[in-house]
Parts: C-alpha cells; structure tokens; sequence
C-alpha cells in the first residue's frame, strides 16, 4: 500500500484543510493507541468523548494528520502538540470515513466478490456457512464477523460484528495480499447507521429476519427495519436475497430496487425449503431444480434456512457444486445450536440465542428434533434493550419444563433486577409458566442445576453467551466459557462421554 495525499483526501470529501497541506498518509486509524507512523487520526464525535480529546497521544505514535468536525478543529486548535500537523475539517466526518478509508486503502475489494448478511438472527451462521461452502469448493475465503475474523483458514484479531471503516478495510487489505475472491461479512443495523461499511460493493446481500432487539439504539421495530434496509440499495449491493417468513423480509423483498430472490419455508419462494423423506432432512426447490439438503450437523428450521441463504447466495456468485453442498450439511459454528456434550442420552447445547424470536426458533427445533424434555438456562444482558427480557421470559418458560434463570452479561446493572423481569415474563404466561422456573444468579451454579436435573433423553439449552469467553459484570470481564463450564462440569463428576 503507498500513501495518499491529504490534498485527495480533502478533495474527495469536500473538507477544509487548516496547516500544512504538503503531507501523505499511508493509513487511516480511529484509536490513538493503535494507530501507526503516517497515518491519518479520525478524531471523530463518541457517545462519550470526542476524538479530539486524544489527538496529542495519536501525535506521539506517529499520525501526521488529523480528520475531524468543526467542534473538533476548535478544541484542537487550542493545542500546542498539533501546530504542525495538518486538520481536514467536515461536518460529520463519519459519514465521509468509508469513502476517505477506500481511497487510502487503494479500494481492496474492488476484485473481490463480497457477500454480506444481515438480520437480527443468523448472521454469524449464514456467514460461516458461506465461508465454509467456499473453501470446501476451492476458493481462498474470508470471513468477518461476531465470531472470528479468518483468513484462508487463519483466525486473526476481530474487534466487533462489523469492524469500524479503519479497521474493516485494513482487515480486506490484509485479505488481499493473501489472495482472498470471495469475502462473508456480518452487516449490523449500526454498521450501516454509523457509515462503517461505505464504499463497499456487495455482489450479493442476504437478510436472514427482523425480531425484538436493539430497540435501545434505533428506538422502534421500524427505524431498526429502516437501517437494515439500506443495505438492499444500489449504493452498496448488486443483488439481494431475501428470507420472506417474516413480514419485515416480505417488506423488503417487495420494496428493494435491486434484483431479488426470496427464500422461505412459506410464501411460494424463488428458493423454497420442505422437509424431506429422511427424519430430520430438508430439500430445497430452487430456481434451476431440487437440492437434497438432507439432515444438518445444526437444529432447527432455522438453520436449515440459514444453510438455504447461504446456498442461494454462493448460487448468485457462481459458487456450486457437491462439495459447498455438503459443507453446507456438515457445517458446525461455536456456540450457534452446537452441541457440545452427552451424558448419559441427556444432549447439552450451547446457542447464542438472546432475543424473543431467536429463543423460540432453537428451542421449537429441539423440540421437534428430540420430543423430550427441554431444561433451559436463560439470562439477559445489561445496559442492552431491556424492554424484550419479559418476552424472553415468555417464550422460554412456554418452551421448557424447567427454566433456569441466570445472569448472562449484566455489565453495569444490578443482576437481580435483570433476572426479576425474565423470571416475572416466565410467570405471565396464560394458563401458566414451564413446570419449573428457578432464579440462579451464578451462571456456573445454574449449569450445574441443569445437569443434576436432567434425566432419561432430556435436552438442555444454555442460551445466551453462545461463543463468548468472557461475562461483563461491573466493568470486568470476568473468564467464562459457557461451552467450557459443561466439560470441567461432567469431567468432575465423571459423566462426560
């Protein structure tokens, strides 16, 4: 990669330059504590602070010149360690940062094919399906998203569902080198709201549903739909398909300018899904004929849709044949529906399920797939929407003959509070709640209940954390695997088969 002048730089985005403007940038960085000599520091407006606060560190590091807003340009100019390095000022720089990112970064994708998926539910799986079609097709394959970033294979640092701008096209860069044609990235509603994924051009974007979650960030149900849906514009996609079992997918599929195909198991799709012969199995109707999807290694409806997305979005592309279908059937995804142990005929899954709809989509799979018993371990994650965790409570107390509430991530909450309003949803149920509903408060205590209770061909459900390593109480992380928390579990008591 070379450098780019600031001069470009303000001539693409219209911003003013105040000091030097002979100066080049190789790079472009948004944290002053990992930003590298020669780059430019976006020194952009937080919900906390403004970038600006921090430009004197990004200075020792190395940035040799700054991006920032009118508020941003005041404060630095009172600011003796900055008289030599050159502001670029614009309202609202980061609705300009994608652009400013591209042209620095020299647009890595542009040889690229980038398939991008988003929803409420399913997009670490989606996108993990697609990565894992790809290679097992023969393509060089990238993933971005909640649980890993890779490359070919190579898991590098990932910071969050979908990186800020800086770090997203810095992390194609990266995938460029190393030869990467066809990238899977996770899309969220506030990467498209905070302008992270600007310049991009997707060759195909899926949308896998739209449920109850996020509401503390854009307000309603309908501004959440609204910053989805620009992903399924000409400014950032050539084509779409759409899952259309929900009313927000068939809004979508009916108000999208660009070429679309819809996927579903109702609504005569272009790529229907129907259960098969074969217990457990699945096939798939698409537009050039009929695909025996079969029995997934993942369960539930649900995920036989995310493995029909996946499969219509490598169709988009070009990318087929038997051995992406296979991987479609045998892909496995840290704690999304995995199960991770069995004792006894007793099945212990993990799945990352934390809103109403993703609760009862894996908890009415297992419930189809086993017709057994379902003991549930549910929590709610603080300083996040609070108004879904009564209908979570709802929903897993009508799906489960024992419910055990615990705490998932209560980060500045207090922790009793957040498992009253699961525990009093669970006890609102018309005609009553689950058989069982216990209040656990240590989410190890909780697993522990789960365990000691399940007998026969029983099923339990540890919700919630999923994939995550860590439990965020009181601004610590504190080590936790809910996955690991089993094994050391059965280990100790000599049950784990």
């Amino acid at each position: 990669m070379g450098s780019t002048s600031i001069v470009e730089i303000a001539s693409l985005i219209h911003a003013k330059i105040d000091g030097n403007s002979v100066v080049s940038v190789s790079g472009v960085s948004l944290d002053s504590n990992k930003i590298t000599r020669g780059e430019l520091f976006a020194a952009l407006p937080g919900r906390n602070a403004h970038g600006a606060q921090f430009a004197e560190q990004a200075i020792s590091r190395g940035a040799n010149a700054i991006l920032t807003d009118p508020v941003g340009l005041a404060a630095l100019q009172q600011t003796e360690a900055i008289i030599d390095i050159p502001i670029l000022c614009v309202d609202q720089p980061r609705e300009h940062l994608g652009e400013v990112c591209k042209l620095v970064f020299e647009n890595p994708s542009a040889d690229m094919l980038l398939l991008g998926v988003t929803g409420t539910n399913g997009k670490s799986t989606t996108t993990s399906m697609i990565y894992q079609a790809a290679r097992a097709q023969g393509l060089k394959a990238g993933l971005i998203g909640t649980l890993a970033t890779m490359i070919n294979g190579e898991e590098v640092n990932n910071i969050r569902t979908t990186p800020e701008a800086p770090d997203l096209y810095r992390t194609l860069a990266t995938m460029k080198e190393a030869g990467v044609v066809l990238v899977a990235m996770e899309v969220s509603s506030i990467a498209l709201s905070e302008h992270r994924v600007d310049g991009l051009t997707f060759a195909c974007v899926g949308f896998t549903n739209l449920s109850h979650d996020h509401l503390d960030y854009h307000g309603s149900m309908e501004e959440y739909f609204s910053a989805k849906a620009q992903l399924f514009t000409p400014e950032f996609a050539l084509s779409a398909r759409v899952c259309v079992d929900n009313p927000w997918g068939r809004e979508l599929s009916h108000t999208t300018e660009i070429p679309c195909e819809s996927i579903g198991i109702t609504e005569s799709p272009d790529w229907l899904l129907t259960q098969s012969q074969e217990v457990g199995g699945w096939t798939i109707h698409g537009p050039t004929g009929e695909l025996p999807l079969g029995r997934l290694s993942m369960p539930g409806a649900i995920n036989a849709l995310n493995a029909t997305l996946a499969l219509s979005m490598l169709d988009c592309v070009g990318v087929s044949g038997p051995a992406a279908l296979n991987a479609l059937r045998m892909a496995t995804v840290t704690g999304r529906g995995e199960l991770v142990a069995v004792h006894g005929s007793v099945s212990i899954y993990v799945d990352y399920a934390h809103s109403p709809d993703s609760i009862r989509e894996f908890l009415s799979g297992l419930q189809n797939q086993s017709k057994s018993r379902v003991i549930t371990v549910l929590g709610a994650g603080g300083d996040r929407d609070s108004s879904k965790r009564g209908e979570m409570g709802r929903v897993a107390g009508s799906l489960s003959e024992v419910l055990i509430v615990t705490d998932d991530n209560p980060r500045s909450e207090v922790p009793e509070r957040i498992r009253e309003e699961i525990v009093a949803g669970a006890e609102s149920i018309s005609g009553g709640s689950a058989h069982e509903v216990h209040e656990v408060g240590d989410r190890r205590e909780a697993i522990a209940l789960a365990l000691a209770k399940a007998e026969g061909r029983d099923v339990i459900a540890i919700l919630g954390k999923g994939h995550e390593k860590g439990q965020e109480v009181s601004g610590r992380i504190i080590p936790f695997s809910d996955i690991d928390v089993v094994e050391e579990l059965l280990e100790s008591s000599g049950e784990h088969d």
